[in-house]
Parts: structure tokens; C-alpha cells; sequence
């Protein structure tokens, strides 16, 4: 069995990202930035703060927290971003070193559905691919590298309690 946890918790450092995104109109955005990942709550999950700037958007913030279920054996996500999108994945490990995570609800009054598959490819580097669909037709598919820029583990300061 896979301790997800620790596979999770590979995400914990510094990293240097940049991303391309391909609208259904044939249109493509890039964007670069810097993410900071912390393991929280003594292990249990990871802290991904993204910052960066999109061409089209200008700056841009993506707030994420990681964490696996034992007891449902579900991987969450949940995702706050500087252009108002709040909502929350879920999924199962796709097998390796992957991350299958799921959203369905609504944009903009409509049926829409978001697929993240996160590969750890090594331990200085990984990807993620987004694919939105809107009522059925992929509108939007975003290509993420995040490589590496510092191996300090960070974590948050253990409590002491009285």
C-alpha cells in the first residue's frame, strides 16, 4: 500500500513554476511564477501558496490545501484563486507517482466539471494538467512544471500545549 502521505508531503518546498493554458478559441496564455508548499497539521497535509503573473490576467494568487482520507481513502483538494474560483477536489492515486482529483458544480450558471492529474515525475520536479469542461466541451486545458528552486522542508511549528 501507498503511504499517501508522504507522497503528498513531496510537494512540501520552494518551486519556480510556469504554466501554459489553451483556450477552446485556439487562444494560448502563459504565466510564471514561484509556489511555496508547507506540511500542515503535523504531516497530514501540504500548503501550496502559488503566486505569479498570467499574460492577459497580470498577478495572480492560487491558495491550496492537500490532504489524504485514510478512512475513505480520498485524496482532497481545496482551492481559492485570485479570480474568485473556490471549490474542492477529490479523488484516488491514478497508480506510480500520480494524483487523479475531480470537481464538478457550475460556471457562470453552467454545468462544468474540472480534472487535475498531478504526476511527482522526480523528486526536484512535477506537473499538472487541468482540463475544464463547460456543459460538455473542454474550454480551457492548463499545463503546470513545477521544478525545484529549494529543498528546505517546510513545516510549520509543532504546538506545544499546556
Amino acid at each position: 500500500m501507498v503511504n499517501a502521505e508522504s507522497i503528498i508531503n513531496r510537494l512540501t518546498g520552494e518551486w519556480r513554476v510556469s504554466a501554459k493554458f489553451s483556450m477552446e478559441d485556439g487562444s494560448v496564455a502563459k504565466g510564471q511564477g514561484t509556489a511555496t508548499a508547507r506540511s500542515i497539521a503535523l504531516g497530514r497535509g501540504v500548503q501550496v501558496v502559488l503566486k505569479g503573473n498570467l499574460e492577459g490576467i497580470g498577478t495572480y494568487e492560487e491558495y491550496n490545501i492537500v490532504a489524504y482520507d485514510l478512512e475513505e481513502d480520498v485524496i482532497h483538494h481545496f482551492v481559492v484563486t485570485s479570480m474568485g474560483v473556490v471549490h474542492a477536489h477529490s479523488g484516488r492515486y491514478g497508480g506510480g507517482d500520480n494524483m487523479v482529483l475531480r470537481w464538478s458544480g457550475h460556471i457562470r450558471g453552467m454545468p462544468a466539471e474540472e480534472e487535475i492529474t498531478v504526476n511527482l515525475t522526480s523528486e526536484d520536479e512535477f506537473t499538472i494538467r487541468q482540463v475544464d469542461w463547460v456543459e460538455g466541451k473542454v474550454t480551457t486545458i492548463g499545463d503546470y512544471l513545477y521544478r525545484r528552486s529549494s529543498r528546505r522542508v517546510l513545516e510549520e511549528p509543532v504546538p506545544e500545549f499546556a
